[in-house]
């Protein structure tokens, strides 16, 4: 009983695959909130690609000293000469706590690679998931697409449309409702591992909304800081066109103008709202949420209400 599928989209705006890239260490540290004295500071240029603890036979360019890997290196004839070799194998940086430190500076003497010394506050392992995860997010694919993206009932919602459809009105009657916004204008979509969709606003867009007639307006000021979510998982993608342009299927009528569209390789379920004059969108909206919410856990509401028909009409026609 699908409908057909909605208008294809006309908003991303480019899209960046390219999985090769990398982050500056200072970048990355500053992503992960991790403050480090350095011991051996690293190269202005020094670039990070992958993380992972320090094994000497396969270096990463971002080593973390853990316990068992120094065991192995103080059990080792001559230290130095693996570590010389992990560096000739890309490994740039090492970081490793206090305790730590002094007999890895020892054997680092001579190498470029750079060492660091961490706070205590934080396991080893959670201060290399941290580092991992940023490297994940920086290096996914991206599409920027035209459209505001909003958290509604805990779902995050891209609203895209033609301009001047009222994406940017709808954003604001969901934050008189409760709801947080993401982004206004455009927002970032990033693939991340596990087939799902993340999406920010741009820096430079962050935390502002833009109305046509109200101009750029202040979401922290006037609605708190509350009103406000960095990033947040995108569920479902919620496409606005004029009556005239939205697709018509009578099947419609009964599951809604649903499909689904590809960004970057994940399929994102698609319900197309036409916009009348009078209609409430901010209403449409929630209650394509709840609905999501159903769905997610296997209620469908046209196929219970079409069972239900079809089993009055049985009862009425009798055994065959």
């Amino acid at each position: 009983m699908a409908a057909e599928q909605p208008a294809a989209s006309a908003y991303t705006i480019h899209a960046d695959a390219d999985g090769t890239s990398q982050l500056a260490v200072s970048s990355l540290l500053a992503r992960a909130g991790l403050s480090v004295a350095w011991q051996r500071p690293p190269e202005a240029d020094c670039l990070i690609a992958h993380a992972g603890w320090l094994e000497p036979s396969v270096p990463a360019h971002l080593c973390m000293a853990g316990s068992a890997a120094l065991r192995w290196l103080r059990e080792s004839a001559d230290p130095t000469a693996l570590l010389a070799e992990a560096s000739q194998r890309g490994m740039r940086v090492v970081l490793a706590k206090a305790a730590d430190a002094e007999a890895l500076r020892t054997w680092l003497d001579g190498s470029p690679v750079a060492l660091g010394v961490l706070p205590d506050a934080h396991s080893d392992a959670d201060i290399l998931h941290r580092l991992r995860m940023h490297l994940l997010e920086a290096r996914a694919p991206l599409a920027s697409v035209y459209g505001v993206l909003a958290e509604v009932f805990g779902l995050g919602v891209l609203i895209v449309g033609p301009a001047g459809v009222g994406k940017s009105e709808l954003a604001l009657e969901l934050l008189a409702r409760g709801h947080r916004l993401v982004a206004d204008d455009v927002a970032e979509i990033r693939a991340l591992p596990g087939g799902l969709l993340e999406g920010r606003a741009p820096h430079l867009l962050r935390d502002y909304l833009e109305v046509r007639g109200l101009g750029v307006l202040d979401v922290a000021r006037m609605y708190g800081r509350d009103a406000l979510v960095a990033s947040r998982r995108v569920d479902f993608r919620l496409e606005l066109l004029p009556v005239r342009d939205a697709p018509t299927d009578y099947r419609a009528r009964l599951a809604g103008l649903r499909g689904s569209i590809d960004i970057l390789g994940q399929a994102l379920p698609t319900i197309c709202l036409p916009v009348r004059v009078g209609h409430n969108l901010g209403t449409l909206v929630e209650a394509a949420c709840r609905d999501q919410w159903l769905r997610l856990q296997g209620h469908f509401a046209e196929e219970a209400f079409a069972e239900r028909q079809q089993r009055a009409i049985d009862e009425q026609t009798g055994p065959q």
